[in-house]
C-alpha cells in the first residue's frame, strides 16, 4: 500500500509540475556573444526586466545610445486584445500579444509611426532556452529591415 500511495503521490506531482507555465519574469543582461546582433546597427537592449503574470507582461528595456541609457517600459495583456504604449518620441504604439501554448513562446505584435521613421512594425518572439530568455526580434519601415536574435543572461 506505501507503494501504490508513493506511486500515486510521484504520478500527481509531476502531472502539476508538467502542466507549470514558463514565467519569464527577472531581470536580464544582454549576452552579446550569443547573440546575433546587425552588423552595422543593432536595436539590442543592454537589459530587460521583465515582470509576467498569468494575465499581464511588463517589459523595461535599457538601450544605450551615443553613451546614454535610455529606459522605456511597455505593458502588454495575454488576452490577445490591442495595447497601447509610448514608442519613440512619444508616438503611440499599438500591439497584440499571441501565448502559444504548446511552446509557451511569447509572441508581440507591434505597429507605430514615428517622426523620421514612418510607419514601422516589429515582432518579438520571447522564449527560454537553456537558462536564457531569447527574444527573436524582426522589424520593418520605409528605412529597411532589421533581424536579430537576443540571448539574455539571468541577473
Amino acid at each position: 500500500m506505501k507503494n501504490f500511495a508513493f506511486v500515486l503521490a510521484f504520478v500527481l506531482f509531476s502531472s502539476v509540475a508538467i502542466g507549470q507555465k514558463v514565467n519569464y519574469s527577472g531581470e536580464w543582461k544582454l549576452n552579446e556573444s550569443k547573440s546575433e546582433l546587425g552588423y552595422d546597427f543593432s536595436m539590442a537592449p543592454a537589459s530587460v526586466t521583465v515582470s509576467h503574470s498569468k494575465n499581464t507582461l511588463d517589459l523595461k528595456t535599457v538601450n544605450v545610445w551615443d553613451g546614454q541609457e535610455i529606459e522605456s517600459e511597455t505593458h502588454f495583456t495575454l488576452d490577445g486584445k490591442e495595447c497601447e504604449n509610448v514608442g519613440f518620441g512619444e508616438s503611440v504604439t499599438k500591439s497584440t500579444v499571441e501565448v502559444d501554448k504548446e511552446t509557451n513562446a511569447i509572441k508581440i505584435l507591434t505597429s507605430g509611426d514615428s517622426e523620421g521613421i514612418g510607419e514601422w512594425t516589429s515582432t518579438q518572439i520571447l522564449s527560454l532556452k537553456d537558462g536564457n530568455l531569447v527574444i527573436a526580434f524582426e522589424a520593418a519601415s520605409d528605412m529597411g529591415e532589421i533581424a536579430e536574435t537576443y540571448v539574455f543572461d539571468k541577473q
